[in-house]
């Protein structure tokens, strides 16, 4: 989309609540992959999902400044709500940027400290961005920001600092260097409002934080957020005076793509923490990172946790050894010894790739109060894991491993655990969303007659499932409203069951009216198709069923399914839409939105 487009006869048509969210999402940006231009490696891209994104689209809604009235009161908010330092051989200034652009698939971040100045929105500035386009050395880093740090900026409270490309050779050279220390005493001053602080960088110490360590000891008491990610290398401790002192901080993350090393949290920040996001960490010393004592009693306001583990194929063959020889599947470190529960706030957990006892380790954790759960590839999840002890749960999210280590040869595995899951009757469970690796997604998984957890209202089964267990499922589960699947399998003829011979047998005279009609609250249906069927001889039949399915759903409003599947799909629908014959009005067909699963 280019923004600097002109229509003179449409320019102040759009909502502004539409304007807004189009700039937004083409300024707040995560950054990109190395082809594009930020230098990142494609392991550290995938994991900026526990990262907050970057402001760094100023050259993208430059244009729409000047538009017209209506798009620049949108558009300055955002442009001028951010002060940037560009450092590097390709640093400009954002105008000298926007004038002589090179490469449109390249990010454009620019320098606009003097334009903020000149133009009087400095004093409503509320983040700072302070972006490496290449390597620099210290010097060069003080001289980029020294103008920024001859002003006051009395509302700035986040700093973004982007550094991917420094080698961790030039640590050394910086640790002591007075132009540094100067320019952090500089930017104490300039920042008084500094509460988050977010960090990329590809240097390993301090959690890439180096440049910046006298700035978090000045402003330990105000502090409340800092994520930290290593692109490249590991991530070590933060400078040792940082752990002699007590910080306020709120929000914690701590993300290190490459490392096999234990992450150690200063225990200064556990009182205050509500949240901690850290990995990948030893599964073989998993307390290691919360304390050098064996005291975890201090993490007394910790409400989410998030804990990934060393995924390198090495440790996982060492811990599937291990859990064999325990014979039980626990590792010594699964269960801890000390106060329990850890966390007995915690009300949010994510745990990836933990390859040991699953259902071992959870009972570290308030398992009755937890609210919102995620496992992520956790091998071992399908030898006994159960929602039962999970009382308060009311959001889950499971991505399963098809290869089972204590079964490797069971296929079915996975439609057992699947199945068991859906009978155990959990209360408060309002969404479930079950899945598979994408590149097993015509792995076909068979579901149980129905299932017992009548509260679900939201449910994601990315299983590779047979289309014609969906029918039985819709009738279990009355308060439904969204349901979306991956169907690897279709038998039965998508209209049999308008065959005057088969309609007594499926609908008996005395139940006709209840299971013609499936579900009379589910809005939205989203059926995609596995990879093999979609590319089958049945595939027309798969969305013929789709089209029949939702024809026995009164309430449903969109049904979606891939781009590539959507126009054989609407005329599955509008055929059944026309057919006079069935069993129940599907006049509703044509009224419903038919679209692509994103």
């Amino acid at each position: 989309m280019n923004l600097a487009s002109r229509s003179n006869s449409n320019n102040g048509a759009l909502p502004s609540q539409i304007l807004h969210r189009v700039f937004a999402y083409v300024f707040w940006e995560a950054p990109r992959r190395r082809g594009d231009g930020c230098g990142l490696s494609d392991h550290a891209s995938r994991h900026f999902g526990t990262v907050s994104t970057m402001p760094v689209g100023h050259s993208d809604i430059l244009g729409a400044l000047h538009t017209c009235h209506h798009w620049r009161k949108r558009a300055a908010r955002l442009f001028y709500g951010t002060a940037v330092v560009a450092v590097g051989q390709r640093a400009q200034t954002i105008l000298e940027e926007h004038e002589q652009p090179t490469d449109l698939r390249r990010r454009h971040i620019a320098t606009n400290v003097a334009l903020l100045m000149d133009s009087g929105y400095a004093p409503k500035t509320r983040h700072f961005l302070v972006y490496a386009h290449t390597p620099v050395t210290a010097d060069q880093m003080a001289q980029a920001l020294f103008e920024f740090s001859q002003w006051q900026w009395p509302v700035i409270d986040t700093l973004y600092y982007y550094d991917p490309q420094m080698a961790d050779r030039q640590s050394s050279q910086w640790a002591h260097d007075q132009a540094i220390g100067l320019l952090n005493r500089q930017l104490a001053a300039s920042l008084p409002a500094l509460q988050k602080i977010i960090a990329m960088s590809a240097t390993r110490d301090s959690f890439g934080l180096f440049v910046l360590d006298d700035l978090v000891l000045a402003k330990r008491v105000q502090l409340r957020t800092l994520e930290a990610l290593a692109t490249v290398g590991s991530l070590s401790l933060l400078a040792p005076d940082i752990h002699g002192f007590t910080l306020a901080l709120e929000s914690m993350t701590m993300r290190a793509p490459h490392t096999a090393d234990v992450l150690r949290i200063p225990m200064s920040v556990a009182p205050m923490l509500f949240k901690l996001d850290i990995g990948p960490i030893a599964p073989d010393a998993i307390w290691a990172p919360f304390a050098t004592s064996g005291e975890l009693g201090d993490f007394l306001r910790l409400r989410f946790l998030r804990l990934e583990f060393v995924s390198h194929r090495a440790a996982a063959v060492a811990a599937a050894a291990k859990h064999r020889r325990q014979g039980s599947g626990a590792s010594a470190d699964s269960v801890h010894s000390g106060t329990y529960p850890l966390f007995p706030e915690l009300c949010e957990l994510v745990v990836s790739r933990y390859p040991f006892d699953i259902s071992a380790f959870l009972e570290n954790f308030p398992r009755s109060q937890i609210r919102h759960l995620s496992l992520v590839r956790c091998p071992w999840m399908l030898d006994g894991f159960s929602l039962q002890p999970f009382t308060a749960l009311q959001s889950a999210s499971f991505e399963l491993t098809t290869v089972h280590p204590g079964r490797p040869g069971d296929d079915d595995a996975v439609s057992q655990w699947v199945a068991q899951t859906l009978q155990q009757p959990t209360p408060a469970l309002n969404a479930l969303s079950i899945t598979i690796p994408a590149s097993l997604d015509s792995y076909e998984t068979e579901l149980p007659a129905g299932s017992r957890l009548y509260t679900l209202q939201h449910l994601t089964l990315d299983i590779g499932l047979r289309l014609d267990d969906l029918e039985e499922l819709l009738l279990s589960l009355p308060q439904l409203v969204t349901l979306r699947v991956v169907a690897a399998e279709v038998h039965t003829k998508a209209h049999e069951y308008l065959s005057r011979r088969a309609r007594p047998k499926k609908y008996p005279v005395d139940r006709k009216r209840r299971r013609a009609v499936l579900s009379d609250r589910l809005v939205l249906l989203c059926v995609r198709l596995s990879t093999q069927l979609a590319a089958g001889r049945r595939r027309r039949r798969a969305l013929a069923k789709t089209a029949w399915l939702a024809a026995r759903i009164p309430s449903v409003l969109k049904i979606l399914t891939q781009s590539e599947l959507v126009g054989a799909l609407r005329e599955c629908v509008h055929k059944a839409a026309a057919v006079k014959s069935a069993p129940h009005n599907t006049g509703h067909l044509a009224a419903v939105t038919i679209g692509p699963a994103f």
